[in-house]
């Protein structure tokens, strides 16, 4: 079993068929937690527009967990950090955490992100 998020999270996520995620999934970033997978998937590809990159380094798997060792860097500066997946009986993602460090750059970066979702909101924001 390999990520099913970290493609969400590359430049090309726009041309990568959709991940599955569950319908209960629940995405939990350094910021807040975010529920359902319209909302678990913008939040997924905004990060990946705002960070400059991200790669998987090491990855672990047992039973239904995936955990990927990344690294990352966001206005040149690098971070590392870990994404943990659980996946429900069918595969699809039910819930998974984002960790990334240094605070200095993940500050910087959580303003990105800010701006980002200005422009873009959330779809559960929309309407």
């Amino acid at each position: 079993m390999e990520s099913k998020l970290l493609p969400l999270l590359q430049p090309d996520h726009q041309s990568r068929p959709p991940q599955p995620l569950s319908e209960e999934v629940i995405f939990r970033s350094p910021v807040k937690d975010y529920h359902g997978p319209a909302d678990v998937a913008h939040l997924l590809s905004t990060i990946g527009d705002v960070l400059d990159q991200i790669d998987a380094q090491h990855e672990f798997a047992a039973d239904r967990e995936v955990v990927t060792i990344i690294t990352a860097v966001h206005g040149g500066e690098p971070m590392d950090g870990v994404i943990h997946e659980a996946h429900d009986a069918a595969g699809r993602v039910e819930r998974a955490t984002l960790l990334l460090r240094p605070l200095s750059t993940l500050r910087r970066a959580i303003d990105g992100m800010v701006a980002a979702l200005e422009q873009s909101p959330l779809p559960s924001k929309v309407g």
